[in-house]
């Protein structure tokens, strides 16, 4: 019986995880496409990395999504269950609420196991390869296009105006080009009709004018002018960054790098963070015998009775004091990013320890509020959840500030909501062991009237 209704939890557990996944990973990719789509399109780039893009976002998104997943299936399943009376059948039978919730559990610790090692190293590297990827579509130039009555501008030091264009057959009327290369000259070229191609390859506009003029006139001398007429003219403009260039770097962000990373820079901050501390106190020593008599430093006499307070020495304290202050200003940079390290590094096992937390939150109130729709699981979800990442955004900041120690930052959100697990297990065993008490004076009653 035990492994039918272990069974039977786990496949209730299974369709409301998987759809939970599958919808969080959906209105985050909504979100990321109705906000970059437009302009990775406007950029002219190919359908591969437009695809690319979407995919190396999908690792932080089911990071997320996996433990929300976790409390709505939770709340779905014991939720429907309790709606149908099946829980009240289980309790009656005698079968402890604590064993019913043992299977999600192991569950839940299961999937918690798994996605440690998944915060641990393919969200980093996933991280770092789309920070690469937008930084090269960062410096790729949009596609260039031209408008009839509209001033082109994107190309730098030109400025280009036609007022017809015909765009099946790259043919201008009407064009107007301002060359601003060189800053002794302004050059003009005025023409009546022409062509125009862009080279990706060779990143070049390439324009062949019919019937125009090129008028040159000198900035400091404008008595310095030239008016030059022709019949078909060919003009190469360089245009750069029109084809996206892949670059890599192993420079890496603390959202790009492991635990085992980060505890190598942490290892290394705190070496020159020690390394700085000596040195102040070193130069603070060295410097103390230059101003103070020897008497002071080795035999602590009276400082008014002995030492000599003349300008020299106040420039060289003052002096003293702005080097203290500004090794104490590298000083507290170190400390900020090793903050910031142990923040991130923490947070890759913190997250997943949610699975469980959310489990003990879940599955409780799944059948004391005894609701199976997904309206009722999926506002429930949204309210926790967010309770749950308002603790760890506040953490993180007050962390990275140094106001809240980094392991008591990110582990408090588990803390809070788990605290509020175990009360509603507990309360909700209560309740089964109260049910199972009354169901047993019933049967006794019956005896004894029998």
């Amino acid at each position: 019986m035990m492994t039918i209704i272990t069974k039977t939890l786990l496949k209730e557990h299974v369709w409301p995880f998987l759809f939970g996944i599958a919808t969080i990973v959906f209105v985050f990719l909504l979100n990321i496409v109705f906000r970059d789509l437009s302009r990775l399109l406007g950029r002219g780039l190919p359908f591969k990395i437009v695809f690319e893009f979407f995919y190396l976002n999908l690792a932080w998104i089911i990071a997320l999504a996996v433990p929300m997943s976790v409390l709505l299936s939770s709340l779905m399943a014991f939720g429907r269950l309790s709606a149908d009376n099946e829980i009240t059948a289980l309790k009656a039978s005698g079968v402890h609420f604590y064993r019913l919730i043992f299977p999600v559990v192991v569950a839940a610790i299961f999937l918690m196991i798994i996605m440690v090692p998944f915060n641990n190293q393919v969200l980093p590297e996933f991280n770092h390869r789309w920070r690469i990827l937008f930084s090269d579509i960062s410096r790729t130039r949009p596609a260039l296009s031209l408008e009839p009555n509209v001033f082109f501008d994107d190309i730098p030091n030109y400025t280009i105006l036609v007022h017809r264009v015909k765009e099946n057959e790259n043919q201008l009327e009407s064009i107007v080009i301002n060359d601003m290369r060189d800053s002794r000259f302004t050059k003009t070229i005025v023409a009546r009709k022409g062509q125009f191609a862009f080279l990706k390859e060779e990143e070049r506009m390439v324009m062949t004018l019919y019937s125009g003029e090129i008028h040159e006139i000198e900035k400091e001398n404008l008595v310095n002018y030239r008016r030059m007429k022709f019949e078909k003219q060919s003009f190469s403009i360089v245009v750069s960054d029109l084809v996206l260039k892949r670059s890599n770097t192993e420079r890496r962000g603390d959202r790009e790098k492991s635990a085992g990373m980060m505890a190598q820079d942490i290892k290394k901050n705190m070496q020159t963070l020690s390394e700085n501390e000596k040195n102040i106190r070193r130069m603070v020593q060295s410097d103390m015998i230059g101003v103070f008599p020897k008497s002071i430093v080795r035999e602590k006499e009276s400082v008014s009775a002995t030492m000599n307070f003349n300008p020299t020495n106040s420039f060289r304290i003052e002096q003293m004091l702005q080097i203290i202050q500004g090794e104490n200003s590298v000083i507290h940079g170190y400390k900020k990013a090793i903050a910031s390290l142990q923040v991130e590094m923490q947070k890759k096992y913190s997250i997943p320890v949610a699975c469980l937390v959310f489990v003990l939150v879940g599955a409780p109130l799944g059948v004391l509020v005894r609701q199976s729709g997904l309206a009722t699981a999926g506002w429930m979800s949204i309210v926790f959840y967010l309770i749950y990442w308002s603790f760890l955004i506040g953490g993180e900041q007050l962390a990275d500030r140094m106001i809240l120690n980094p392991i008591l930052a990110m582990w408090a959100p588990n803390a809070v909501v788990g605290i509020a697990g175990i009360v509603l297990v507990f309360q909700t065993a209560t309740e089964s062991t109260i049910l199972a008490s009354v169901k047993r004076l019933e049967s006794r009653i019956k005896g004894f009237g029998t």
